[in-house]
């Protein structure tokens, strides 16, 4: 699956283009040209207001006279966003329906009696008291993420759920978002809900009714750090009852969405896990089994866990420290008080259960915006992709090449010193990727496509990041639509922070762009891998996590030495006393080519026309034959390093071989091989490698071993 890249749209920060269908349209094409694959549409925002003609909410024109009365701005910008090829979601503010600094009689938290909360907190005299959210301004209360702005309602008032509920299911019957997206599915804080209909829930799911109403949750102290609360004895299940409300509405959109299968749904939520007891969220796997909430029954506490009800979570790893190491230079009170520790805690809590899309808030980064593509390219290191809140910094502050998180150009020939300096960086001598190799094997080769090559350069100091080599077939009745991506890496400097997928993420893009179909890692014509170099867990879930299908099992270049190899000495050739052995000379390369179209046609026989095309020397293609030479029945295909016979320690490859199907299981195999070897060592070869091959026992026989190993993968566009 691949990594998508979303942006949220607020309403009030973003109406401009919101409003302007034109200017819609351009900014959206921007999104897209940064890579963006999803648009998060707020379509009922905090005030309780809709974008879009519903019979349920009010319309945004009756709060904000600049918007059109009844017009459908959902319709409007989706249209947009989808020719645009973009997914189209949908957010939702779940149970925040008014503002209080500015009031308007439809906000369903005013309109509706009962739905809005109610507050438990300190007056000026400092005495306990509960109060409607509306008279609630001046209380001290604790745990709250929101100041009283916004009017929340009460999440465990059943109409105020069926109100969101027939909401969801209207917006979702008319215009079948690629997702849905919940935000504030909580409430305020520990200061709410405190109600009278509240307290007597509480009481039928706790079985207590001699409680003190609210002290026995918690009091309020005030402490040279401000106020704070002072759990009481019945805490730990106020703060369990609470989840377990936001837990059951959760299952019931998720029992609604049945309906919709193609429809994703998703949450926000913030990444702080520790704290969200304050809210009445658990987010987490089911099998989680942390220790953060002491107070409560770890049993009961396990049955409020949603994260296994949603399909995406969003993770809002607000934070401007970027990394775990400056969350500690700069005495954060934790590492999750950073992007890199925030992302790691929520894989933690809730990855096992549901997929995470790790969340940036822009403008944390007013200061220092060129962190912006790092804390980016950290969300898609640790997460499945990466949402930005919000489209407004993006636009205004024209952040848009912090949002491309690096500059990319297409590979082009000045660039093979840098490529060459990341590739004696990052891979082993015994791969022998030397810029020698690399002029032949890419940047001359004729397959090698400069306008999906990609350079990833840093956007501060334009360094080399990383790169991917593509090449396009040329053969396109053997590789129809196909690309390989040849050779990529990353700067070790610059690695696991996410680049590696940003790059891999364009190079498919481009290649999807260019109309290819299926795409290899390795495995071309004149390849440097024929797969995952040195394969771990690692590299293949990072493969993986991008997409890639991995083949089960990993296959070998073997190396041999020609050298005092016993092996060839011993060899007993009897058998084949009555096989013909030649190289490939005058009048035989048409023999050669019609036995490959009748026993392997495909790669082989167009790797053998090709190589003859291009004046393939006969003495490093060996044939065999029957007595009389009437029938060609085996051949193997040998290299020669130009300088192996004036240089000792000379370097050849052997393979394919291939014998014909009637003699197969006679062992000529071994024959063939033992005289391709001879011949290797004719022609002053000393060491000997075998590509791409898992028959480690058959070339065993003459102590070849295993010098490489890969890992074979391929993904569908």
């Amino acid at each position: 699956m691949e990594k998508r890249y979303d942006v949220w749209v607020e309403i009030t920060a973003n109406k401009e283009w919101i409003l302007d269908a034109v200017k819609f349209e351009e900014t959206m094409k921007k999104c897209r040209a940064v890579g963006m694959t999803g648009i998060i549409l707020s379509v009922k925002d905090t005030t309780g207001f809709s974008l879009y003609p519903s019979q349920i909410a009010p319309h945004y024109s009756k709060y904000d006279k600049t918007f059109l009365p009844a017009y459908d701005y959902v319709k409007q910008c989706f249209s947009i966003i989808k020719n645009l090829g973009m997914k189209c979601y949908a957010a939702f503010d779940t149970f925040a329906a008014g503002n209080g600094k500015n009031p308007h009689p439809d906000m369903p938290g005013i309109k509706k009696d009962g739905f809005a909360c109610e507050v438990y907190g300190l007056d000026a005299d400092g005495k306990p008291v509960i109060r409607k959210q509306s008279a609630a301004d001046h209380l001290h209360t604790v745990g709250s993420i929101d100041d009283f702005g916004e009017i929340f309602l009460n999440p465990g008032n059943e109409e105020v759920q069926a109100y969101v509920l027939a909401l969801l299911k209207e917006f979702v019957d008319t215009y079948h978002p690629d997702g849905i997206v919940l935000d504030r599915v909580r409430y305020v804080g520990l200061s709410t809900d405190f109600s009278e209909q509240s307290r007597k829930k509480w009481e039928a799911y706790s079985g207590i009714s001699d409680e003190r109403w609210p002290e026995d949750m918690y009091t309020i102290v005030q402490t040279k750090n401000g106020y704070q609360e002072k759990p009481g004895r019945y805490f730990g299940t106020f703060i369990t009852w609470r989840m377990q409300i936001i837990h059951d509405f959760i299952v019931k959109v998720k029992q609604m969405l049945r309906e919709y299968p193609d429809v994703e749904f998703c949450d926000y939520t913030g990444s702080w896990y520790p704290l969200y007891y304050q809210v009445g969220v658990n987010w987490a796997d089911q099998t989680y089994a942390g220790n953060e909430f002491p107070w409560c029954d770890k049993a009961k506490l396990q049955q409020t866990a949603y994260a296994g009800e949603i399909d995406t979570l969003l993770s809002g790893c607000y934070y401007e420290d970027v990394t775990v190491s400056e969350a500690e230079k700069n005495e954060k009170p934790a590492d999750w008080y950073s992007v890199e520790g925030a992302a790691r805690l929520a894989e933690h809590v809730a990855g096992n259960a549901t997929t995470i899309v790790d969340s940036l808030f822009l403008d944390q980064y007013r200061e220092t915006p060129q962190k912006i593509s790092q804390a980016i390219a950290m969300c898609m290191e640790h997460s499945a992709g990466c949402m930005l809140f919000d489209l407004s910094y993006l636009v205004k502050d024209n952040w848009w090449e912090y949002a491309n998180a690096v500059e990319y150009s297409q590979m082009k020939p000045g660039d093979q010193a840098d490529v060459a300096e990341i590739c004696k960086e990052i891979f082993a001598p015994e791969y022998f990727v030397t810029p020698k190799k690399l002029r032949s094997h890419l940047f001359e080769d004729p397959e090698f496509d400069m306008s999906t090559s990609v350079c990833m350069r840093d956007v501060e100091n334009h360094v080399l990041i990383g790169f991917s080599g593509v090449k396009l077939s040329g053969n396109q009745q053997l590789y129809p639509d196909t690309a390989w991506i040849s050779i990529c890496g990353v700067a070790k400097r610059y690695q696991h922070c996410g680049y590696g997928t940003l790059l891999l993420q364009k190079t498919l893009q481009q290649l999807r762009e260019k109309g290819i179909h299926k795409v290899f890692l390795g495995q071309d014509f004149a390849n440097f891998f024929s797969g995952i170099p040195a394969p771990n867990k690692q590299k293949c879930g990072f493969f993986q996590r991008i997409g890639f299908t991995l083949n089960g099992e990993d296959h070998y270049d073997l190396e041999g030495s020609l050298t005092d190899n016993a092996k060839i000495e011993e060899f007993d050739e009897t058998p084949w006393h009555d096989i013909c052995v030649t190289d490939c000379y005058h009048g035989e390369k048409e023999a050669l080519l019609g036995f490959l179209g009748r026993e392997f046609p495909g790669r082989w026989e167009y790797e053998a026309g090709t190589a003859l095309q291009h004046g393939k020397a006969p003495e490093e293609i060996i044939m065999l034959w029957t007595p009389d030479r009437s029938e060609l029945i085996g051949y193997c295909m040998l290299t020669v390093e130009k300088d192996a016979r004036q240089q000792p320690n000379g370097r050849g490859g052997l393979g394919p071989i291939g014998i014909a199907k009637k003699i197969r299981g006679h062992h000529v195999g071994d024959y063939i091989l033992h005289q391709s070897l001879c011949q290797l060592r004719k022609l002053g070869v000393e060491t000997v490698n075998i590509d791409w091959t898992i028959l480690k026992a058959f070339y065993g026989q003459f102590d070849f071993y295993a010098a490489r190993t890969y890992r074979a993968a391929y993904m569908e566009l």
